[in-house]
């Protein structure tokens, strides 16, 4: 069965800042438009992901948010909404693009610094259509048995999440690629915390959590005392802590289930109405064999690596 193409939104700003990495690594961190200054068998890294999308062939309209004076006003027919500022300003530069070009509401977002195998898109494809719709969905990725097995990115932090229907926990990786319904997402907050997240991607998670609260406690706030004035119940805070914490802590420790991470995500980022409308529309949180959505580059040593293994294949 056909489905679809999904709008997908590529952020490529720039990392003015080299990425903190945990306390012992030997890597040098990159900084810049990495997807412009990162250059594999002499192309930039960007055009080989936008090759590699389009090669999949699931996604459409597709949109790099950038700065224009690294990319130019567009990349081989891909154009280039021309933005610079936070990780969550190019989001909302993005968003606001796809959503006067694109009529459809499930819009997917991933980042420049990946080298995605089109195999591995095909697999998450197939399973987001195959529960769709949903108000979210992200894929974690198994990580291997041995960290020698990632390389150069084997310092990456991993979680331990149990896979659904029980068992052990398995060992995960973030994936960079992420699809929502953005009309029944709060987009303020969820920008917000992609801010700190992205800041913060090789931190321990209770210190991320606690570093996103800092900068969204006052957001929270402020749409609690909205909601207050319209007479609704101001539950803003309270939810996004109660949910936060648990998510950081039974993350840290080991102890969370994949349905868990799905309900807790949902109270969190996602409109209470639309919730209490559509109980049935969940949010998708799944494990995957897709290693290339998880090595993103923040080192030299990880684009040599990409490099090696690009001109190798």
């Amino acid at each position: 069965m056909s489905h679809p193409e999904i709008p997908l939104i590529v952020l490529a700003g720039g990392d003015p800042e080299p990425t903190i990495l945990p306390e012992g690594t030997r890597s040098h961190p990159l900084v810049g438009a990495k997807g412009m200054d990162i250059r594999l068998g002499g192309e930039p890294l960007i055009d080989l992901v936008l090759e590699r999308l389009r090669t999949c062939g699931g996604f459409g309209p597709i949109l790099v948010a950038g700065p224009a004076e690294s990319y130019g006003e567009e990349r081989d027919g891909v154009p280039v909404i021309d933005t610079d500022g936070t990780f969550g300003d190019n989001i909302r530069a993005g968003l606001d693009e796809m959503e006067r070009i694109a009529s459809v509401r499930p819009v997917a977002i991933t980042t420049c610094d990946i080298l995605p195998d089109v195999i591995d898109l095909r697999v998450l494809l197939d399973d987001y259509h195959a529960h769709a719709p949903l108000d979210f969905w992200y894929p974690l990725i198994a990580a291997p048995d041995r960290k020698e097995e990632l390389g150069a990115s084997a310092w990456k932090p991993q979680y331990r999440v149990i896979p659904r229907g029980g068992g052990d926990a398995r060992r995960v990786l973030p994936g960079h690629l992420v699809i929502a319904d953005a009309a029944v997402v709060y987009q303020e907050l969820t920008n917000a915390c992609f801010q700190v997240a992205y800041e913060s991607r090789n931190r321990r998670i209770v210190y991320r959590f606690w570093t996103m609260i800092r900068h969204v406690l006052f957001l929270l706030i402020r749409q609690d005392l909205q909601r207050l004035v319209r007479l609704r119940a101001p539950l803003r805070t309270l939810t996004a802590l109660g949910n936060g914490i648990a998510l950081a802590y039974r993350l840290r420790d080991g102890l969370i289930h994949q349905e868990e991470i799905e309900r807790r995500l949902s109270r969190t980022y996602i409109h209470r109405r639309h919730r209490r409308k559509h109980p049935e529309r969940l949010g998708r949180v799944g494990i995957f064999e897709t290693l290339s959505l998880a090595k993103d580059i923040d080192t030299e040593e990880e684009a040599e690596e990409r490099e090696e293994t690009l001109l190798g294949s």
